[in-house]
């Protein structure tokens, strides 16, 4: 009999990848991301990923009966917040200030460089595919949003004693068939379920 605290996970690291809407998505659990469509946000704090889930529902009740007789799901949306610790990753600078790397301009080289662009008035959404690992020794989830937007900024602080840091939080969208976030869990194994004829 299989030790039920096996499946105990815990999401020891994990990491972050940005790409175009319509972008082309790993077909398993441990393929490599597309290094010319999918770009690596960097360095996560250890606070790691936290998904949310935010559901609302209508009830339906029945003249005279105090419970509802139906209830429907009017509202789901899911969130995946992070924050980002590397100030010399485009990505994470372009997503946090909304910004497209276009519009962005890189001046000298090496230690000497540095990049600028104005942060203007834009009103366009900045909708964007995610995709996520999250690793826990020989197991691994995978986490594929195709299209989702930066929804919230957290504070930056510039301070001696602190990380200049970059807390964002992802909404998923409804892509184009419908779904919204895609899930690839490992170790996890559906049990076979008797068909009753």
């Amino acid at each position: 009999m299989a030790d039920p605290n096996d499946g105990v996970r815990v999401g020891y690291a994990g990491k972050a990848y940005i790409g175009a809407v319509g972008a082309t998505v790993p077909t398993d659990l441990t393929s490599a991301w597309d290094a010319d469509e999918w770009f690596d946000l960097g360095k996560i704090t250890e606070d790691g990923l936290t998904e949310a889930t935010d559901q609302a529902r209508a009830e339906f009740k029945a003249w005279g009966y105090n419970a509802p007789v139906r209830t429907q799901l009017t509202s789901k949306t899911t969130t995946f917040a992070l924050t980002f610790m590397q100030s010399n990753n485009a990505y994470v600078i372009s997503l946090f200030h909304s910004v497209d790397l276009a519009d962005m301009t890189t001046t000298g080289t090496g230690d000497a460089a540095y990049t600028s662009f104005t942060d203007s008035q834009n009103t366009e959404p900045d909708v964007r595919a995610l995709g996520l690992d999250i690793v826990d020794g020989d197991f691994h989830t995978r986490i594929i949003v195709p299209r989702c937007e930066v929804t919230e900024r957290g504070n930056k602080t510039y301070k001696g004693d602190s990380l200049v840091n970059y807390p964002m939080t992802f909404t998923a969208l409804t892509s184009s068939d419908g779904s919204s976030v895609q899930y690839m869990i490992g170790g996890l194994v559906v049990p076979t379920v008797p068909v009753t004829p």
